[in-house]
């Protein structure tokens, strides 16, 4: 018998309440690097829906509303940021989405009127099209204090999108030397690291994104982890396990 893990961080959270270690084999989760990829037209058609500028810069979060992920840590770092940058050089919008992320939503709502600045952000809820809207990103941030293997940030990635992202579960794994890591709760450093790549320039967050899609390519790709799943049952079914 086998048990799998889909990141570094279960398997261990798993080891401290007991689970025999030896059993465990971690296979990350796989993206379809066809599903999610990068794409002018996303960029273009997404600052059309949102009534912005063609050049608009966009930061997003993907992740439904839940404590652990940590809406609020994005806020105060997204309210820092606005406060250090110059807007007249940086047209900076947020792009939120997920369960219960809506302007019906009176908790973020309130926390948006309190910044003052309801026109630089947009609340777009539960969608079906993430392969667009992900691609239409400038970054992509994780906000999170608990995560085990977020999948957002390997879709956001294969879009060719840098990432910054909170060191919970396997964020920093998944991640690599291809966009910012920082410490979960301190939206400081969730701000400032948001404006190293935003300073980092148009050519500079290319090349990281391009090596963001070429990591999950090496390390993600859903048909290498498909292989991984039939190596690991043929080994179960020949008694090699």
């Amino acid at each position: 018998m086998k048990i799998v893990c889909c990141s570094e961080a279960s398997k261990q959270v798993h080891h401290t309440l007991g689970y025999d270690v030896s059993k465990m084999v971690v296979i990350p989760n796989g993206f379809d690097l066809g599903d999610f990829s990068p794409s002018e037209k996303a960029r273009v058609s997404v600052r059309q829906e949102l009534n912005i500028a063609e050049k608009a810069f966009i930061i997003g979060l993907v992740a439904r509303y839940h404590k652990q992920k940590d809406h609020e840590n994005f806020f105060q770092a997204a309210h820092l940021l606005m406060q250090s940058i110059d807007e007249k050089t940086h047209d900076i919008h947020f792009l939120l989405c997920g369960d219960k992320v809506s302007w019906n939503n009176d908790v973020l709502v309130k926390k948006i009127d309190t910044l003052g600045r309801r026109d630089r952000f947009h609340l777009l809820g539960k969608r079906k099209d993430m392969p667009r809207l992900t691609a239409s990103l400038d970054i992509a941030v994780s906000s999170s204090y608990s995560e085990a293997f977020p999948n957002v940030l390997g879709e956001a990635m294969a879009c060719a999108v840098p990432c910054v992202v909170t060191d919970v579960g396997d964020s920093a794994l998944i991640v690599g030397n291809t966009g910012k890591v920082v410490p979960s709760k301190n939206p400081g450093l969730l701000a400032h690291a948001m404006k190293e790549l935003i300073e980092l320039g148009e050519d500079g967050r290319r090349k990281l994104g391009e090596a963001a899609r070429q990591r999950v390519m090496d390390h993600f790709n859903l048909p290498d982890i498909v292989l991984r799943y039939e190596a690991l049952y043929r080994q179960i079914v020949e008694g090699k396990a």
